[in-house]
């Protein structure tokens, strides 16, 4: 994972070498309302605070990341292994569309969905889109750069992970990498340009967040 290291390195993710924690995964079922084999599920990270960031999702030697299920992921032609190969406008010609198996980061289709795999043309999404097979690396990612809004944890502070559509029984296992929401205050006795917004001051925050070996089930009897 040495060059995934350098891309995050290289946007300001590590201004303070301090780990802080997102609080826990979040699993949700989606009503497919049948029109799909299996059920539909929603994998979220739940962070500590609104705007707090999430990058990457992340798989290297020390820390590998997999992603299974004892049965296939189910997956639409038209669809593809990142939400952002989900074309908006053929959710509404055909709604199966919109139960496909993807991975992202806070979007669920293309619309503003800057998510990408790295390193890119490595396709470790083969099998899952292909086979409707595993996602499992020691050595890749699926990431946003920070400044994208759907890095931001919204206010019921839940970014969106992926959605796996599957007749079995899943078991996960992902590392996470982010940052905490900075801290911001008003600079004082500054001037600024007539109608500017005052200047700023980080006051705290902006401090490494990296999960390793977080698991996750979904599905299977209950």
């Amino acid at each position: 994972m040495k060059g995934l290291k350098l891309i995050l390195m290289s946007a300001g993710l590590l201004p303070v070498m301090l780990h802080a924690q997102f609080s826990h995964l979040e699993v949700e079922e989606v009503d497919n309302r049948g029109l799909v084999p299996g059920n539909t599920y929603r994998i979220y990270a739940v962070m500590e605070q609104e705007g707090d960031i999430i990058d990457a999702i992340f798989g290297e030697e020390k820390a590998p990341m997999s992603i299974t299920c004892n049965k296939p992921f189910w997956q639409h032609p038209k669809g593809g292994p990142l939400a952002a190969d989900v074309q908006r406008y053929d959710t509404r010609e055909d709604e199966t569309l919109l139960y496909d198996s993807w991975v992202t980061i806070g979007a669920e289709d293309n619309y503003k969905n800057a998510v990408s795999e790295f390193p890119p043309n490595m396709n470790i999404f083969g099998p899952f889109e292909t086979e409707g097979g595993a996602i499992s690396s020691d050595n890749a990612a699926w990431f946003v750069t920070p400044d994208k809004q759907q890095a931001f944890a919204p206010a019921d502070k839940r970014i969106l992970l992926m959605q796996l559509t599957t007749e079995g029984k899943v078991e996960g296992v992902i590392n996470i990498h982010g940052r905490t929401k900075a801290e911001f205050g008003d600079i004082i006795g500054k001037p600024t340009q007539v109608g500017a917004p005052p200047p700023r001051e980080v006051l705290s925050g902006g401090e490494l967040i990296q999960a390793e070996g977080v698991t996750f089930t979904c599905g299977g009897k209950k």
